[in-house]
C-alpha cells in the first residue's frame, strides 16, 4: 500500500498542467488624461510565463503575456489622449516631438493558490504590475506598484479553467486600480498642470507671430 502511494505522488509530481490565459476583460470607462503617451512593452513583458511546481499538484506553466498585453493595449488606448507604442527608452528629441511622456509597464511577480495550498473553496491569483511614466525630456515622473486580484470557484470549472478564470480577473483588476489611481497620483497632477502650462505659453507665442 505505501509503494502503491508513493507511485501516485511520483507521478502527481511529474504532471504539467499548462495554461494559456484567455479571456474577455472589459476596459475601464474613464475620463481621457489630456497627454500624447508613448509606451514601452518589453519582451518580458509581452511574453510573461509563470513556472511553479506545488507539492500534491505537479508543475504549472501559465502562460498570460498575450492576455496581459492586449488588454494593456487597450487599457491605455482608453486612458490617454494618444498612444504610441515606442522601442526602448531614451528616444531622441526628434522621436519625442510628438510624445508628453513614455509610460512602462512591468510585471512584478505573479502567483496563484489551489484549494488544496489555501485550504479554501476557491482558486485565486494575484499580478503586482510596477508601472513607471517619464516626461517628456526623459526625467522620471513616478514609479507605482499595483497588485490586481482574482478568484474563481472551484466546483464550476476545472483546475486549469479555474486558474485561467482567476488570472483573468486579476488582469482586470489591476488595470481598473490602474485607470482610477493614476491620474489622482501628485506627480501625474503636477506633469498635468505643467502640459498645460506649456500649451497655453505655445498658444500665446502664435498668436504674437500671427499678428506679427
Amino acid at each position: 500500500m505505501r509503494g502503491f502511494w508513493l507511485i501516485c505522488v511520483l507521478l502527481l509530481q511529474g504532471c504539467t498542467t499548462s495554461v494559456v490565459v484567455v479571456g474577455t476583460v472589459p476596459t475601464p470607462l474613464v475620463a481621457r488624461i489630456p497627454a500624447r503617451i508613448g509606451v514601452y512593452y518589453s519582451d518580458e513583458y509581452k511574453h510573461f510565463r509563470h513556472q511553479e511546481a506545488i507539492r500534491d499538484s505537479g508543475t504549472w506553466n501559465i502562460d498570460l503575456g498575450a492576455q496581459n498585453l492586449s488588454f494593456a493595449r487597450n487599457l491605455l488606448g482608453s486612458m490617454f489622449q494618444s498612444v504610441e507604442e515606442v522601442h526602448e527608452p531614451p528616444l531622441t528629441t526628434e522621436e519625442m516631438t510628438d510624445l508628453d511622456g513614455i509610460i512602462i509597464p512591468h510585471i512584478k511577480k505573479y502567483g496563484f493558490l489551489t484549494p488544496s495550498i489555501s485550504g479554501l473553496k476557491f482558486y485565486s491569483a494575484s499580478i503586482e504590475y510596477r508601472i513607471v511614466m517619464f516626461d517628456k525630456t526623459g526625467k522620471k515622473i513616478g514609479d507605482w506598484n499595483i497588485v490586481g486580484y482574482g478568484k474563481s470557484e472551484g466546483g464550476l470549472f476545472g483546475s486549469d479553467e479555474a486558474v485561467n478564470e482567476a488570472t483573468v480577473l486579476a488582469i482586470r483588476d489591476g488595470g481598473a486600480r490602474l485607470a482610477i489611481e493614476l491620474i489622482d497620483q501628485p506627480a501625474i497632477q503636477a506633469w498635468l498642470k505643467r502640459l498645460a502650462s506649456q500649451d497655453q505659453a505655445g498658444s500665446v507665442a502664435n498668436s504674437i507671430e500671427e499678428e506679427v
